[in-house]
């Protein structure tokens, strides 16, 4: 028997691309439902990414398949019994450091993690170069930033690409990652240059009071600033290491999501940026 929509109730989550909801056939998991019109192939590349996250011990919220409920795939996922490093920050902003650093230890314990099934990152920027959002490049600007990804260093650590302390759960007598829809592999330092992105540069959700965006912002730069010098120092990385995968983001960013607030900055930085490569 086929579950309706009207059976899962309220969503217990909602963000930019699914609703999550309690899944009724069973009390310990929930079901993470896609958009109608939201691409099959998509819904595969992050049953994989979380199926392969599993078996390597850094996802401990297990994927158990997929389902159609009035024509909207979904995932059927464990629910996680804990909350957010976002959420116990704004409980406690006494936290806010401490979360921090669990968000470096926790980045650096995913890239110890070592696959080959999943997408390398520099194959999917420079495929990302022939989204509808990177259009406005010129042919010597493709040409420049594909020289530039081709030079970029390999490696085969999981990358969750979306790591941020929302994606962040406390869980059993851990913390676990949720949301692996953008999970490749290849060099750690082009995770930490995604999250570096979001945490500094991604907007604010729309209608945020100016009041709050302030706040905000100034949070931002605590949580940065700690995450940033606690996984250097657990890992070893560079500034120049990090910095290197800026441009590569920033096209992943703008052909994945093309938010219209960040369109214009996030186009202009990356002219700028190929500008100075030629």
């Amino acid at each position: 028997m086929s579950t309706q929509l009207s059976e899962l109730g309220d969503p217990i989550a909602t963000g930019r691309c699914a609703e999550v909801y309690a899944w009724p056939d069973e009390g310990d998991q929930v079901v993470k439902l896609f958009p109608p019109d939201y691409p099959i192939e998509l819904v595969a590349a992050e049953q994989l990414a979380c199926e392969e996250a599993t078996r390597l011990g850094v996802n401990h919220l297990a994927c158990h398949g997929r389902v159609t409920i009035e024509g909207r795939l979904g995932l059927i996922l464990d629910r996680v019994h804990g909350e957010s490093l976002t959420t116990t920050a704004e409980r406690n902003p006494l936290t806010i450091r401490s979360g921090s650093r669990t968000l470096a230890v926790e980045h650096a314990k995913l890239h110890a993690a070592h696959t080959d099934r999943l997408p390398e990152v520099r194959q999917s920027a420079i495929a990302a170069l022939d989204t509808a959002p990177l259009a406005f490049l010129t042919p010597a600007q493709r040409e420049t930033a594909v020289a530039l990804i081709k030079a970029l260093p390999a490696g085969d650590s999981v990358l969750h690409l979306d790591f941020h302390t929302e994606n962040v759960f406390a869980h059993d007598d851990g913390h676990t990652v949720i949301d692996w829809a953008t999970a490749l592999r290849g060099d750690p330092a082009a995770d930490v240059a995604a999250t570096v992105l979001l945490i500094r540069d991604a907007e604010l959700w729309p209608g945020t009071p100016w009041l709050k965006r302030v706040a905000v912002q100034l949070i931002r730069s605590i949580v940065l600033s700690t995450y940033l010098g606690e996984y250097q120092r657990l890992t070893g990385m560079t500034s120049t290491q990090i910095d290197a995968w800026r441009v590569p983001n920033l096209i992943l960013r703008m052909s994945t999501l093309d938010i219209a607030s960040e369109r214009g900055r996030m186009s202009r930085e990356l002219v700028e940026l190929l500008e100075d490569q030629s």
